[in-house]
């Protein structure tokens, strides 16, 4: 018979990892509730049961690895720093510990299927309500009367809607790729264009039109599986599907409105939306200039900005916290040196997607897609819902089955934790 203590911390760890399905849970919807369900798990984690045996199998996950090295970049970037960093870049350093607990937490398939699921429950339920305020059932935000940018919108802006919309699109087709029900994947099918067309046609963030295209390539070469034939007609729709899009009167309103910005940023230096954008590329470059091996320190690129810009006058309205560039603000804050590492996690990052088997291997191509190419119009990583969209979803990823050597066995899986000897043995 087991102790109390003893089903005590069985029941600590089983309450971990519910936390950590509710942290994906609300991610799409409230921004201090995911922080607070994860300290819970990680709380959880460290009194349940086995914590030397979970840590130490946690250490050794490629993902937690990866995101450490990056937390230790930060680290090395703040000590040299010439003064106070904003909260926000420490912030974004203890973010990087989130696949570290929940690697702890969600030890099998099933569990970090289930955080999966629990992410799409949440963006399915936001999807509902945009597509619900369009149809005039549910009431839109205050704020979009004054802001378009909040315009069927439910918790977030479009961009940080827009990103999990796409997200939740390449969830759906992942696994209607593989599911063999026919009600099932057509259902799937269509919760995919289901919430495509609210990015391009009802939220129209040209941040996820800049993801949209190269996604729906993507796919389309996904479900040509290398036949022509089906080649010739993904093309023929994808086609279809761009000139439709482009004669929408929204998409080409949003389209003219960007032709504007740089026009009205070019002729008047006005801050349009393009053009603050085009003026915080200007002048991020000499920033990156004045020290480019190993840039200026963890959250100095707001301090170099403020320094460049501060004696100009009719300024602020193009003052900002950050490039709205991941590589630029990389560039500028941790130099060439750590855009390389940086680099080279994310290569490293696309290896192991390789190795995972369906549906995963196409949702997290899709997933790091959808960050580089956000990350060349928006900073992802200081903002909170697209940093723990993509952090949280990360830790989910499975663990690959590596092989070992095993005394008295030709060969072994290593996998999840647990060693699986071969069938064939001498």
């Amino acid at each position: 018979m087991q102790s109390p203590l003893t089903n005590a911390r069985r029941n600590l760890l089983v309450a971990g990892r519910w936390a950590v399905l509710l942290c994906l849970f609300f991610i799409p919807i409230n921004k201090p509730l995911p922080n607070l369900f994860i300290f819970f798990a990680l709380l959880c984690s460290a009194a349940g049961e086995r914590p030397d045996e979970r840590f130490m199998a946690a250490i050794k996950q490629p993902v937690v690895i990866g995101s450490i090295a990056w937390f230790l970049v930060y680290a090395v970037s703040a000590c040299y720093a010439p003064g106070p960093y904003p909260w926000a870049s420490v912030n974004t350093g203890i973010t990087l510990f989130y696949p570290f607990i929940v690697a702890t937490l969600l030890e099998t398939p099933q569990w970090r299927a289930r955080g999966m699921m629990a992410f799409a429950a949440s963006a399915c339920l936001v999807l509902l309500i945009s597509w619900s305020q369009f149809a005039g059932i549910f009431p839109e935000r205050d704020v979009a009367l004054q802001l378009p940018s909040y315009r069927y919108t439910v918790f977030k802006d479009y961009t940080q809607q827009g990103v999990v919309f796409l997200a939740l699109a390449a969830m759906a087709a992942s696994y209607a790729m593989v599911t063999p029900v026919r009600k099932f994947r057509i259902g799937l099918w269509l919760l995919a264009v289901v919430a495509v067309v609210n990015v391009v046609f009802l939220l129209q963030s040209r941040t996820s039109y800049l993801i949209v295209v190269p996604l729906l390539i993507y796919w389309a070469w996904r479900i040509a599986a290398g036949s022509w034939r089906k080649v010739a007609i993904g093309a023929a729709v994808l086609v279809c599907c761009g000139g439709a899009a482009l004669l929408a009167p929204r998409v080409q309103e949003r389209l003219q409105q960007a032709h504007q910005d740089v026009e009205v940023y070019s002729n008047q230096h006005e801050a349009s939306s393009l053009g603050i954008r085009l003026e915080l590329w200007r002048r991020t470059l000499p920033i990156i200039a004045s020290a480019p091996v190993f840039g200026h320190g963890l959250g100095q690129w707001d301090h170099e900005y403020d320094v460049q810009t501060r004696e100009l006058p009719d300024f602020d309205q193009f003052r900002m916290h950050h490039p709205h560039d991941d590589s630029l603000l990389i560039l500028s804050e941790q130099g060439i040196v750590g855009f390389a590492i940086f680099v080279t996690l994310l290569v490293l990052l696309s290896r192991y997607i390789r190795g995972l088997n369906q549906p995963e291997r196409d949702f997290y191509n899709s997933l790091l897609l959808i960050f580089i190419l956000g990350g060349l119009a928006q900073c992802l990583l200081p903002d909170f819902t697209q940093r723990h969209t993509f952090l949280m979803l990360l830790a989910c990823i499975p663990v690959v089955a590596r092989k070992t050597v095993v005394i008295g066995s030709k060969a072994g899986i290593q996998q999840d934790g647990q060693l699986k000897p071969a069938a064939k043995t001498y």
